[in-house]
């Protein structure tokens, strides 16, 4: 047995061997961890080739952070950052890629750039990486950092931090009065959204982390804003084509950032939730300032105006009734209680009031029949405008069409309707739940309001003439307006802090033809600024 186990000693001997005598001195090598590295460069090259560039990223980021500094051989780490960068790239994050590209060429400066990957764009930000490191190289200096922006606010970057770390942030504010609120707005390399932290004062400033789930491989940006207790922008540093940016990097080469007076917040666990960071944020004392990342977004920034479009659908209760057409014959108005129009198939008022032998001419017993029931009333197509006092309440107005009303002028003459199509209304929204325009997902809502807008709704009869001893069809209407009262409630889906869906019952007290209730569905999208 010894004999056979033998060989199977000298071979992996010799593969560790192999490995460590290709690296540096200094680097003490991983097996496992050069082996993941290079299957990871593998992959990565298939799932670019079907053009899955995240999952590429997420490979070759987790290579690089278990490479560490010295982990893997220098060339295989510097493969993983090359690749990285070129994900990077294709991702749209052209700073992450830069960063990595340089990276790659301080462990290996004669690393060239793959056929496989070597587009002209990619190949150009590459080169010129090249040619950074080369004029560099000399001085023994790396390229110059970005320069950052100025404004309102004293505030100095770091220079690096490590992937999966809270990013510390300190300001301080020369001007008077101070503002009442200083928030963080931030973008890593994998963020759609800006997200926000608020920073909390301290003595002579305010300060606070970028939680760690937002702090991955790339760069990350953010600006600083201060505002007043009504939300009004006071101060600034940077914007959001400006922001400062810090390289974030597996690992670093200086001190780690911190906070003034406190020790550097501590890594979180791999593959760790934001929600459980706790006192590992924080390091020595686990204060922090108030943690919003843009999957939260609680305590954040929130739009203020709010401009979109609704369409609504009245369902309204029709009457049964015999005669319903009837008139009276001094002052030409409908016999029936319920007071309902009627109108010819093109639209116009039947009988006509014109021509008063018309309404002599109908049987008693065959003018109009109707069984009641429920029926679809107006359509509403509106345009919506409404203004944040807070983040929980919203005030404006609807202003659009009503489609499906009233086609004759008996109704809205005798003011028995509103005799227009247009609806207008003032309406406010009270949204549920603790800053509720800054989150994210599914919120309850209520709302009410008052306007002016037309309610109808119609069915079918038949009545009998004597002039022409035969049947014809009209529309039976009943009507209402032009004022009213609305009552809704139903649920809005943030889809980000700009973008919201909104679904509702609304239910309407139409005033003017006595009462007529309605009620129905109403959804509608909507923007803030």
């Amino acid at each position: 047995m010894i004999r056979e186990r033998l060989p199977l000693g000298f071979a992996a001997a010799a593969v560790v061997a192999s490995l460590l005598s290709v690296a540096q001195p200094g680097w003490a090598v991983d097996v496992r961890a050069e082996a993941s590295a290079k299957e990871a460069v593998k992959k990565a090259s298939e799932d670019f080739a079907s053009a899955d560039y995240a999952t590429a990223l997420a490979r070759l980021d987790s290579a690089a952070t278990h490479c560490g500094v010295k982990r893997c051989t220098p060339t295989t780490k510097a493969l993983v950052l090359r690749d990285l960068g070129t994900m990077q790239f294709r991702s749209g994050d052209k700073d992450a890629a830069a960063n990595s590209f340089a990276a790659a060429l301080k462990i290996a400066p004669d690393l060239e750039f793959p056929a496989k990957y070597g587009a002209p764009d990619v190949r150009a930000l590459w080169d010129r990486a090249k040619a950074a490191a080369a004029a560099a190289a000399p001085a023994g200096k790396a390229p110059p950092p970005p320069e950052q922006p100025t404004g309102d606010f004293t505030h100095a970057p770091a220079d690096e931090q490590k992937t999966r770390t809270p990013l510390p942030v300190y300001v301080e504010y020369g001007g008077s009065p101070p503002p009442a609120r200083v928030v963080v707005k931030y973008k890593s390399a994998r963020m759609s959204e800006w997200g926000h932290v608020d920073l909390k004062a301290t003595d002579d400033g305010w300060e606070g982390l970028i939680p760690c789930t937002d702090v991955t491989a790339g760069t990350m940006r953010y600006w600083i804003q201060g505002v007043d207790k009504g939300g009004d922008p006071v101060a600034s540093s940077g914007d959001p084509k400006h922001p400062f940016t810090v390289p974030v990097r597996a690992d670093i080469s200086g001190d780690a950032p911190h906070l003034p007076g406190k020790a550097p917040p501590k890594r979180c666990a791999a593959g760790g939730d934001g929600d459980d960071q706790g006192g590992d944020q924080e390091g020595g004392d686990g204060e922090s300032g108030h943690k919003t990342s843009a999957r939260h977004g609680r305590h954040g920034d929130y739009s203020r105006i709010w401009v979109g479009a609704s369409f609504g659908i009245d369902l309204i209760s029709m009457p049964a009734g015999n005669d319903v057409c009837l008139l009276s014959s001094n002052k030409g108005e409908p016999l029936n209680p319920s007071e309902l129009y009627c109108t010819n198939p093109n639209g116009t008022d039947f009988p006509s009031r014109a021509n008063p032998v018309q309404n002599a001419t109908l049987v008693p017993g065959q003018a109009g029949a109707i069984g009641g029931g429920l029926q679809a009333g107006d359509v509403r197509l509106m345009l919506s405008g409404d203004y944040a006092l807070n983040p929980n309440i919203l005030v404006g107005g609807r202003l659009g069409y009503v489609a499906n009303a009233y086609t004759g002028s008996a109704a809205s003459k005798d003011g028995r309707a509103a005799g227009f199509d247009v609806h207008i209304e003032a309406r406010a929204t009270y949204l549920f739940g603790e800053d509720a325009l800054a989150r994210t997902g599914f919120l309850p809502m209520v709302f009410a309001g008052f306007g002016l807008a037309e309610f109808d709704g119609h069915t079918s009869s038949l009545v009998t003439v004597t002039s022409m001893m035969a049947q014809q069809p009209v529309t039976v209407w009943r009507t209402d307006g032009p004022f009213f009262l609305m009552l809704g409630g139903g649920a809005r889906y943030q889809y980000t802090p700009q973008i919201a869906f909104t679904g509702a019952l609304r239910l309407d007290l139409a005033i003017g033809n006595g009462a007529l209730l309605t009620y129905g569905p109403e959804i509608g999208a909507q923007y803030g600024f």
